[in-house]
């Protein structure tokens, strides 16, 4: 057994068992109990072909900065999200330069040395993992709103699923070659778009979509998982699509980009919760009679009728005043394209296909922009028309929303002034549900108190969270523990608004990292460390939220240039970033004997700026990669006795292998 896991045992072990009785290994708790961002540490650090890969990309990019090491630093970069990938490479450096990248990268190659690792889960916990991974009649899923992992029979699993995609109003069950023949039709058509809208797109947002497009034709469809809701009763599930390789998602990529501008413009938009701590803050002092309610969409994305949310969005980017307010659009190439995008949600769920006609799949990459913009239209029109006098305060987070309502003395009339803000926003072609209207309320984690006519927060976490913070074992890069006390701290000083709050949270936070495995050691610089910065940061963050300006554009001459990147997989086997910073250093910045990096000069004579190098990690697959249900490898009707559709009995094979992801 690793001595971490011996002397550093993680005391708080919990997930939530919804399988029935004995269907779960005795010990899963010793395994999901860790949490499924933790990763087991792999068997073998890097390998040799990894430790070229690195070096081929370092040696690229080393030679890219060098080439364009000319460029005027004062000319403004703004970087294109969508762009596709480049393999173009730069010519070779000048003989010295050259030269001290292979010496760099010979002592690389001699540092990272194979060798065999003790792992970081006992045997007991390699044994679960092994009969979860293999055992199809169990899947693990995750618990919506961050509440830990859930293990359920895979019976119930395809039930829940079946539930929602049954549903012949939101879903369409097609056979294996009515799939195929659909996807093919959108790859012309998405061909066509880009054809017709040629002069609207930049070459490299073209590049993107057609590479992507081209990528996702050996496997065109999205994914159909469940997310559990802990939270209701009865126990209930959150249909979400994961579309990321799918044929429409580059497109609906470049949609979110041409959304995301307006929907932050719109009146009762914010950002996160503390742009509203800022806002709840800005206030003037409240009178006797206010009191605050929230609301909640009722499955906004699947409820939202397809064709009203086009045609009202069509409506609004046509208008000239729209048109006029953001120059950034072409309206024809958007309209055309969310029409693409709506109406062409193909899933997989296990061995069937899907097709979703009515509302927004949950997981693409537009929905948010476009559910929050249909409603934010709505608003726009009728909202202002509402007596300021009854509503005081309101603000809408995607499908929840918090308002501030003043009551009228009169009940009678104050009961009709509520009735009726309640049939203006159903009105908009969603159902909402709506809290009481009371002195304290829970929106976006919050706590929100209404004292005196001030407004005052504190952090508030579900009953049934489990607070599963990634232990000091899981293979993570070193500073994962800095990271969580530090960001922890900042919420906590920016989003409480007493002292005795931060206190109490503080408390609780070091309590339960102490039972995920941390040390009193360990913890009591950071927490002291984090306290002076987290005031810090929160005052910065304050700052920043009440002068918005826009981010100075990223230029060459001050990070492009200036510092190059070595990408590498962590493993505490191998050489920690202070080695690889010393042979950087050693080799390429500043050889003994030899002139510094930025005395050097390309072949067009221009001085190299490069003086930093930044060791970038990546991760290790997590349990949660590990024993992921996004690609379900099952045949759904061997877990179920609800009959399927008829037209799709010609697909009954299932793809994949079962050790997907290991």
């Amino acid at each position: 057994m690793n001595p971490l896991v011996y002397f550093k045992p993680v005391r708080k072990l919990a997930f939530h068992n919804l399988t029935s009785t004995q269907q779960l290994p005795p010990a899963a708790d010793q395994l999901l109990g860790l949490g499924l961002k933790f990763i087991p540490t792999p068997r073998i650090n890097t390998t040799s072909p990894d430790v070229e890969r690195s070096l081929a990309r370092f040696e690229r990019d080393m030679g890219l900065r060098v080439f364009f090491a000319g460029d005027d630093p004062s000319e403004t970069y703004e970087p294109n999200q969508l762009r596709g990938t480049s393999i173009w490479r730069a010519p070779l450096p000048p003989q010295e330069i050259d030269s001290r990248i292979q010496h760099f990268a010979q002592s690389i190659e001699q540092a990272f040395i194979p060798r065999d690792t003790h792992p970081n889960l006992s045997k007991l916990q390699q044994s679960v993992l092994l009969k979860l991974k293999r055992n199809k009649n169990i899947t693990i899923l995750s618990a919506d709103k961050g509440l830990g992992p859930v293990g359920v029979d895979t019976k119930q699993y395809v039930e829940w699923g079946l539930k929602h995609l049954l549903d012949t109003t939101t879903y369409s069950i097609l056979s294996n070659e009515q799939a195929i023949d659909e996807c093919n039709t959108l790859y012309k058509e998405i061909s066509k778009w880009i054809c017709t809208h040629r002069q609207s797109l930049d070459d490299d947002t073209t590049r993107y979509i057609r590479e992507r497009v081209e990528k996702a034709r050996a496997e065109p469809f999205g994914y159909f998982y469940l997310l559990a809701k802990l939270h209701k009763t009865p126990i209930s599930t959150r249909p979400v699509c994961s579309d990321c390789a799918s044929l429409p998602h580059s497109i609906g990529k470049w949609v979110d980009k041409q959304l995301q501008p307006i929907v932050r413009q719109q009146r009762t938009y914010f950002q996160d919760s503390f742009a509203l701590k800022l806002l709840l803050e800005n206030l003037e002092t409240l009178p006797p009679n206010a009191c605050l309610f929230t609301y909640d969409a009722v499955s906004m994305y699947t409820n939202i009728n397809t064709e009203e949310c086009l045609q009202r969005l069509e409506s609004f980017l046509s208008n000239p005043a729209t048109i006029e307010k953001y120059p950034h659009l072409s309206p024809r190439a958007l309209i055309e394209a969310l029409h693409i995008v709506m109406y062409n949600n193909r899933m997989k769920f296990g061995n069937i296909h899907v097709r979703q006609h009515k509302g927004i799949a949950m997981g693409m990459a537009p929905a948010p922009s476009i559910a929050n913009l249909f409603v934010a239209i709505y608003e726009e029109t009728h909202i202002p028309t509402f007596p300021s006098s009854s509503l005081h305060f309101l603000r809408r987070f995607i499908d929840d929303g918090f308002g501030i309502w003043l009551r009228n003395p009169n009940q009678q009339e104050d009961d009709a002034n509520w009735d009726l803000f309640q049939s203006i926003i159903n009105g908009m072609g969603l159902q909402w549900e709506f809290s009481s209207r009371s002195s304290t309320v829970t929106f976006m984690d919050l706590n929100i108190h209404l004292r005196r006519g001030r407004l005052f927060t504190s952090l508030y976490a579900k009953p049934m969270a489990l607070h599963l913070y990634i232990p000091p074992t899981s293979c993570h890069a070193p500073g994962i523990a800095t990271g969580l006390v530090f960001g922890h701290f900042y919420r906590m000083y920016k989003l409480c608004s007493h002292q005795h709050d931060i206190e109490q949270e503080m408390y609780l936070f070091f309590k339960r990292l102490l039972d995920r495995g941390y040390t009193f050691s360990q913890l009591a610089p950071l927490f002291l460390a984090a306290e002076t910065q987290g005031k810090l940061r929160a005052e910065t963050r304050r700052a920043q939220l009440e002068n918005p300006q826009t981010d100075p554009p990223r230029t060459p001459g001050n990070s492009s240039i200036q510092q190059t990147f070595f990408h590498s997989q962590y493993h505490p086997s191998n050489p920690p970033s202070k080695e690889i910073q010393r042979l950087w250093r050693t080799h390429i910045l500043s050889p003994p004997g030899r002139p510094h990096l930025n005395q050097l000069r390309n072949h067009e004579g221009y001085p190299i700026t490069i003086n930093k190098l930044v060791v970038a990690f990546s991760r290790a697959p997590n349990l949660g990669n590990l024993l992921s249900c996004r690609k379900l490898h099952v045949n759904i009707e061997d877990y179920t006795d609800t009959p399927l559709p008829q037209n799709r009995r010609d697909n009954n094979t299932v793809e994949g292998d079962e050790t997907e992801g290991t």
